[in-house]
């Protein structure tokens, strides 16, 4: 009965939405999209810095703001009005076109503290529900992803700049990198290097890293005994290095630096460093620019809905709250299997009891993927790091009959 009830207000909202586009020309018409919302914001909320652009069926808006971040670090008061009003401009156009646009991400970056941003994604559909009265607001509220966070990729671009301008001002803190920049500072006379960032590449590689492809030009004069070198290794010319940045490591950020040549067995190799920056995946889904670096899909969406509802049953329910403690979880999909790996304790740091914490989090994640109609899984697996990475494994079938009570945590465990 309420499967069918479901389908019944999924058919309601698409005939209302159907009779609206029948008889109505968009408020919002396709090719008009980024110029609404920029009017939008401009007109109503005086936002003039405001910019738009659409990755397939990902609308992009992007805001840089002048003190997104107060003295404590939490997201500034005013900063959080005007991502409010920004929001109220794109769920408008997002509403009220005929453009088939399935998902948003608003990123608000601060222009004075580097890589800090607000980023805002949310699932069109969702909006509409919202307003329809299909979904409460605080359902509503749960299926907005939120994230404050210091960009990986930005702060290590910044590191990178920042430390070869140190080198190129010859300041004593760089004295231990130089001879793992090669083959400059071995082959050149002293304080005469110069080196011009020509190109820059980066991926985040997780939360708090990111992998950066530098190209450079060089300039040296020549040490005497080395002349030979300038053949190969004439004045100006191309070099390239990996950079690993942790931005968690806050003394000492710079964590591996690999140069394209080196000195072994006599002769000098090179190493093809483009070719292994390619192998790493990139994990970030907002780029340098403020905007999508690729169209979304509710796969991955739902992964890290999820992952962020962990958190909240824990932390919203105040008796389970008073007993556990969550210190992290993160969610992805791979070959159609969810994935959530979680590390949940007791709050004096021992193992919790496996029943509740499984238990909430398979039910949550099994209604959720219901509530969403989502079929495209073969199953999910849930992971819990504080116990020795115990794992629980259900099939789209079994996790069906998990939340109809049909399967007891019991035998799971």
């Amino acid at each position: 009965m309420r499967e069918y009830l479901t389908k019944y207000k999924v058919l309601f909202i698409s005939l209302i939405l159907a009779s609206l586009s029948a008889c109505d020309k968009p408020t919002y018409p396709t090719g008009k999209i980024e110029e609404s919302v920029l009017k939008l914001c401009k007109d109503e909320y005086k936002l003039d810095n405001v910019k738009v652009k659409i990755v397939g069926s990902t609308l992009g808006v992007y805001i840089p703001l002048e003190g997104l971040v107060d003295p404590e670090m939490k997201l500034d008061q005013k900063a959080g009005e005007k991502i409010q009003d920004v929001a109220l401009s794109i769920h408008r156009v997002t509403t009220s076109t005929d453009m088939s646009l399935k998902f948003y991400i608003l990123t608000a970056r601060d222009t004075k503290t580097t890589g800090a941003e607000f980023i805002l994604t949310g699932f069109v559909y969702d909006v509409v529900r919202v307003r329809l009265f299909d979904i409460s607001r605080g359902e509503y509220f749960q299926r907005i992803l939120r994230d404050f966070r210091f960009n990986p990729a930005i702060a290590g671009e910044q590191k990178v700049r920042e430390l070869f301008n140190a080198l190129n001002q010859n300041s004593p803190l760089t004295e231990t990198l130089k001879s793992i920049l090669y083959p400059i500072y071995v082959i050149g006379k002293k304080n005469t290097q110069k080196i011009e960032i020509t190109g820059i590449e980066s991926k985040e590689i997780s939360d708090h890293e990111s992998l950066l492809y530098v190209k450079t030009a060089e300039e040296y004069d020549i040490s005497p005994g080395f002349e030979a070198y300038a053949a190969i290794f004439p004045p100006g010319f191309k070099n390239e290095y990996l950079f690993l940045i942790d931005i968690s490591l806050f003394t000492s950020p710079v964590k591996e630096i690999v140069s394209k040549y080196f000195y072994s067995n006599n002769e000098i190799r090179q190493r093809n460093l483009k070719d292994t920056f390619e192998q790493y995946k990139d994990s970030g889904i907002i780029g340098i620019d403020g905007f999508p670096k690729k169209d979304l899909d509710l796969r991955w969406f739902l992964s890290q809905q999820i992952s962020r509802r962990i958190k909240s049953i824990f932390e919203e329910d105040r008796k389970l709250k008073n007993i556990f403690k969550v210190v992290s979880s993160q969610g992805e999909i791979k070959d159609q299997v969810f994935q959530f790996k979680f590390n949940i304790t007791l709050n004096d740091g021992k193992t919790g009891d496996e029943r509740i914490i499984f238990s909430n989090i398979i039910r949550m994640a099994g209604t959720t993927l219901h509530l969403y109609e989502f079929e495209e899984y073969k199953g999910v697996e849930f992971i819990n790091l504080a116990n020795a990475e115990k794992k629980i494994y259900l099939s789209k079938e079994d996790l069906g009959k998990f939340r109809k009570d049909r399967i007891k945590i019991e035998s799971l465990l």
